[in-house]
């Protein structure tokens, strides 16, 4: 029978236990439970930061003297774990007060790792029936459930390679479908969305969903997808090693393909920018001898490897000494949209969109080139152009207004934003906030000091919510045009400091990964 003291400690221990997990789960999580991409993580400021963390240095400090102290008996033990789990009670309670207690994305796989974790540490101490032993399984969550996801992982590398033989079987029985795949550092989710809405005047056409451009996304999306009808669909595919689009292509079997812009976007997962060419040129160079690969000619790694291709090739681009096959012109911009003219085949055709940002009109561009391969009318294409889907969420928190670019960052995405924000008039106050960009390997110092003198001149206030990019950035900044720059590398501070904005007149960027707290209240607002 248990008594109350044995009671008390388990019910703290399992609270402890699965706030703990989930919080490693989460980090683990944001890295797609990859390796290579934690290891990069850990390189960083924060990642260094990260170990000196109560739950990873001090309580572990705390517990390893305490294990080697001299105890003789069993209640003092208790006692002590008793104070211990009260003190984690209190710590999480306050964590949960500022609203910064991290969780990850309770997906069926991360529910399965945090179960797994408790259970394994569970388990350890019914096996041992040592109290002490408490302590030192405290100082090893992190490593119980890094190797409970070594473990998953080794299992669900078995179940991906089903995965992808039946969705490769199932998409080989389909025999009028075609297939495009749509690769690069940016802009694949926003070419994908126009491509759709643009293919789908004259075609039932489907699309991967929202950011799903891994194997085993892709896999999972056509299991579950009814494919009666289907005559289009368009893979989003993204990667950030050698090898994991040409795994995509031997599934999906593309016959037109899309290459927006190669830049240093994962450089340390890739190691240089020449195997960066060559992960996404897998696309390309999977494409039939009747195939169709459409390249932006304005970026010099995308067009450099052409000659290596069997296929047809068509490009795109703003540059007119390049000679593109949809040469775009005339590009203005302004709050309500942006306007565009495009030369096909010596005949020009000018655009009007909803949509915000010039760079946008590269993003179309490449859609128009396949419209006008698969046989739809450019009047046709010019009516869905100017219905197209935004492809930025601007929205009002009390009087500012948000610029929502947080789902990913890159230096060409990154300037874009910039641009958006330099449209908006001189009296509101602009302020950009942002942790920086992550995965730039060796160049990332010059290009966060490139970044900064970007932001210099749109900007009034920049706010870093991490210490890893404060230096260069600031560098870049460095008092050009009076731009203030503060770091708020808390989630609480950060909070605090735009809940001090609503009442005023701001235009606020948001770029890049933002905490999930601070998005929540934006986006509660937004709705209310």
């Amino acid at each position: 029978m248990l008594s109350m003291i044995n009671l008390t400690i388990f019910s703290l221990w399992l609270l402890s236990a699965v706030i703990d997990y989930s919080e490693f789960c989460y980090i683990w999580q944001l890295k797609e439970y990859r390796w290579d991409r934690f290891r990069d993580f850990l390189t960083t400021q924060q990642g260094k930061t990260y170990w000196a963390k109560y739950r990873l240095l001090w309580r572990s400090v705390v517990a390893f003297f305490i294990f080697f102290w001299p105890m003789n008996d069993v209640l003092t033990v208790k006692y002590i774990l008793l104070l211990l789990f009260t003190v984690d009670l209190a710590y999480n309670a306050f964590k949960f007060y500022r609203s910064s207690l991290a969780h990850p994305k309770y997906t069926q796989k991360a529910i399965l790792i945090i179960l797994m974790a408790v259970a394994v540490e569970g388990a350890v101490f019914l096996l041992a029936k040592d109290w002490v032993l408490f302590l030192v399984l405290l100082i090893v969550r992190f490593l119980i459930i890094t190797g409970v996801i070594f473990i998953i992982n080794q299992i669900t590398n078995i179940v991906k390679k089903f995965l992808i033989q039946k969705a490769a079987r199932k998409l080989s029985e389909q025999n009028n479908l075609l297939v495009i795949g749509i690769t690069g550092s940016y802009g694949k989710s926003t070419v994908k969305k126009f491509l759709h809405h643009i293919l789908e005047q004259k075609y039932h056409v489907i699309r991967t969903p929202r950011n799903i451009n891994t194997e085993i996304g892709v896999a999972q999306f056509v299991l579950s997808t009814d494919l009666t009808g289907v005559e289009v669909f368009i893979v989003e595919m993204g990667a950030y090693q050698i090898g994991e689009i040409a795994l995509i292509c031997r599934m999906v079997k593309p016959k037109i393909g899309i290459l927006t812009a190669i830049n240093e976007q994962h450089l340390s997962l890739f190691g240089s920018i020449e195997k960066t060419q060559q992960a996404k040129y897998e696309l390309l160079k999977s494409l039939p001898n009747d195939g169709l690969a459409v390249i932006n000619f304005d970026n010099d790694y995308c067009r450099e490897k052409v000659s290596e291709l069997k296929c047809r090739v068509v490009s795109y681009g703003l540059d007119a000494d390049q000679n593109p096959d949809c040469l775009i012109k005339d590009v203005k911009s302004n709050l309500s949209g942006i306007s565009f003219i495009v030369k096909i085949d010596k005949s020009e055709t000018e655009f009007l969109t909803p949509i915000v940002g010039e760079h946008n009109a590269m993003n179309i561009a490449p859609c128009l080139l396949i419209g006008t391969k698969l046989g739809i009318a450019m009047e046709t294409m010019r009516n869905a152009v100017a219905t197209l889907p935004p492809s930025l969420k601007i929205f009002k928190y009390g009087n500012c207004d948000i610029i929502d670019d947080s789902y990913n960052s890159n230096p060409n995405g990154f300037k874009a934003a910039l641009e958006i924000v330099n449209k908006y008039p001189t009296e509101k106050k602009r302020i950009v906030v942002t942790r920086g960009m992550l995965e730039l390997g060796n160049e990332s110092e010059i290009i966060h000091e490139k970044i900064g003198e970007e932001i210099s001149i749109v900007a009034d206030e920049l706010v870093i919510i991490t210490k890893d990019f404060v230096e260069p950035l600031s560098i870049g900044v460095a008092g050009r045009f009076k731009t203030n720059v503060i770091c708020k590398p808390t989630s609480a501070e950060l909070l605090a400091y735009l809940r001090g904005l609503k009442d005023s007149s701001a235009v606020i960027l948001l770029e890049n990964r933002i905490p999930e707290n601070v998005i929540r209240e934006i986006k509660y607002e937004n709705l209310s």
